[in-house]
């Protein structure tokens, strides 16, 4: 976990937990939704909805690749309880056609990759199969084209747009993906590069 948290193009060290600005982001974004509330892009309910309260630090941990050489890991930010994580569970919602409009070739889980390959004729000179390994995929993924392509779609597109700005929603993507600060092993560090939504209750619908 260290060589991965040690990549400073990815991650920042802050300190130990004393460094810990939890309870500033939860209030910041408290005001700042209360401000967009105010001025009528959101309603009472997704207000009450988004808003922090009582917010834990996000954490990070590994997961064994087992599959590997020397197995290494799979690095998980925990974001639940974090001041991020209502507002990422609402975008999550919102984004729900922009992930269908390109995901009719990706297969949600080994299952129903194990139904689909069962189906393959492997006899056939035109089917094939092609491993494809990315190294750290969500933090090489560039973070603000990803929400522009998302922003872009839905609202230059055939797509029914959210039911406010699209400023409103750039904001919204940045404030829940940008400069998260998260702990391991008692010590602080700032993701530099993070795409929207690698939360640890999400992982099965990305």
């Amino acid at each position: 976990m260290l060589d991965i948290l040690n990549d400073k193009s990815k991650f920042k060290r802050l300190g130990d937990t004393s460094v810990d600005s939890t309870s500033n982001t939860e209030v910041k974004l408290q005001k700042r939704f209360l401000q967009i509330h105010r001025r009528k892009f959101i309603s009472k309910d997704t207000y009450d909805r988004i808003r922090p309260v009582g917010s834990q630090r996000p954490r990070m941990y590994g997961l064994s690749k087992i599959h590997k050489n020397e197995v290494p890991l799979r690095p998980i930010l925990s974001m639940i309880g974090s001041p991020q994580h209502e507002l990422a569970k609402w975008l999550s919602e919102i984004l729900e056609p922009v992930l269908k409009e390109f995901s009719g070739n990706c297969i949600a889980d080994s299952f129903r990759f194990a139904a689909t390959i069962r189906e393959l004729d492997f006899n056939s000179e035109t089917t094939f199969l092609y491993p494809i390994d990315v190294t750290n995929l969500f933090t090489n993924i560039p973070l603000d084209e990803t929400i522009q392509i998302c922003s872009d779609i839905l609202y230059r597109s055939t797509l029914t747009p959210p039911d406010f700005p699209e400023n409103s929603f750039l904001e919204f993507m940045e404030l829940a993906t940008k400069s998260v600060c998260f702990s391991f092993n008692d010590v602080m560090y700032q993701q530099l590069l993070l795409v929207a939504f690698y939360f640890e209750d999400y992982i099965d619908n990305l």
